[in-house]
């Protein structure tokens, strides 16, 4: 019962920072600081699932947990009572792995009814759009924003749409649509490519015998307004942020054997002093220390980021885990292919499996009854007023 009241506390705060956006529409504004307080309502949602959500016992799920759980554990001590290094910096290079455990706790667990979640959706929909089109016209914001940066934001749209499609089985073309309105409102290159993923995968699933006519018109579509993005965006190629960073991890890993490919650098070391005077312009990433040094977020990449801090080895974790947690908690093989292609082509640009709307997305996912339509309407009334 108590899991119930914290998911309901879950999705009103983020109505209520919704409606905080949509009041900021004249003032570039984020809702950063209610962000953080998410992330901490993240936590407690987890765990009252954990203390108060009947499942059955999963022993790889267990495992899982255990093995992030040492890791992080073990990690901490090293980095903080050895190496003296800023509690934040730590956090924020793990943060990926301290999602994935608390994330455990919700393996096979059904909080979220489907009738509020789409709802949720709906209003969710045109509050982005609402936003993003008035920012534009109104010239208040080149990037609109509901609740971060758009290039992690808009990750959780497209999970709630693979919610959607998985609940009714419909295509909601125009809801798709939508989705795509926003995206390219946005004017975001990553996002768009997101996107694409989805888009193929609801042509794929729904026109079985005529998706290969149809995918080929669509990557045209999509590739004219991806050229368009960016050409916009860019100038040469040594002027795209992404192609610098790209640079600098190769500097920073040339030297490399095996060992470091496989495990990554020793637990948080700073980039070289190249690296952080190439990126002086974005001081707000340095260390929290304030010392000057600089670590892996500065690339922004997560692909970048996480080889560097914990080698492919922690990449192929972070992967297993996700996939496994979706997977005891009855998501399909194809939603669960298409949602970690999305996160990795985030991660392609920013934060990934970092990104507080990825764990957010995990929540919705495992969690929401996708059997709503199969199911008696006096079990989902039931299951509405608990």
């Amino acid at each position: 019962m108590k899991a119930f009241f914290f998911k309901r506390i879950f999705i009103v705060t983020m109505v209520a920072m919704a409606l905080v956006s949509l009041a900021f529409l004249l003032v570039r504004k984020e809702t950063a600081p209610m962000v953080s307080g998410l992330e901490g309502l993240l936590i407690l949602y987890c765990g009252a699932a954990f203390l108060w959500a009947k499942s059955q016992r999963i022993d790889s799920v267990v495992i899982v947990r255990t093995g992030i759980g040492l890791y992080v554990a073990l990690s901490f001590a090293y980095v903080i009572m050895y190496k003296h290094a800023n509690t934040l910096d730590f956090l924020l290079i793990y943060k990926s792995y301290i999602y994935l455990f608390f994330l455990t706790f919700l393996a096979d667990k059904r909080l979220m009814t489907a009738k509020g979640v789409l709802n949720f959706y709906t209003f969710l929909l045109g509050a982005f759009f609402i936003k993003y089109l008035l920012a534009l016209v109104l010239h208040t914001d080149d990037r609109p924003v509901v609740y971060e940066e758009n290039n992690f934001e808009l990750m959780l749209l497209y999970s709630l749409y693979l919610v959607r499609f998985s609940i009714t089985r419909k295509k909601a073309f125009f809801v798709l649509g939508l989705v795509g309105v926003i995206t390219i409102l946005s004017l975001s290159r990553s996002s768009l490519l997101m996107y694409s993923v989805l888009v193929f995968y609801v042509f794929y699933t729904s026109f079985p015998r005529t998706w290969v006519y149809v995918i080929p018109v669509a990557l045209v579509v999509m590739g004219a307004v991806i050229y368009f993005i960016f050409s916009e965006r860019s100038g040469s190629l040594e002027d795209i942020d992404r192609f610098k960073f790209m640079t600098i991890f190769w500097g920073e890993v040339k030297h490399w054997n095996l060992w470091h490919w496989l495990v990554g650098n020793e637990r948080i070391t700073p980039l070289s002093y190249y690296a952080c005077d190439n990126m002086s312009y974005f001081t707000n990433l340095f260390s929290y220390s304030g010392d000057g040094t600089c670590y892996s977020v500065i690339l922004h990449s997560f692909l970048f980021r996480v080889i560097l801090d914990h080698g492919l080895l922690g990449l192929v974790l972070i992967i297993y885990a996700t996939w496994l947690l979706m997977n005891k908690s009855g998501i399909s093989r194809n939603v669960i292919l298409v949602f970690l292609a999305i996160v990795l082509i985030n991660g392609l640009s920013v934060s990934s499996f970092n990104n507080l709307f990825f764990a957010i997305s995990m929540v919705f996912l495992m969690t929401t009854n996708m059997k709503f339509l199969q199911v008696p309407a006096r079990v989902e009334k039931h299951d509405q007023n608990l």
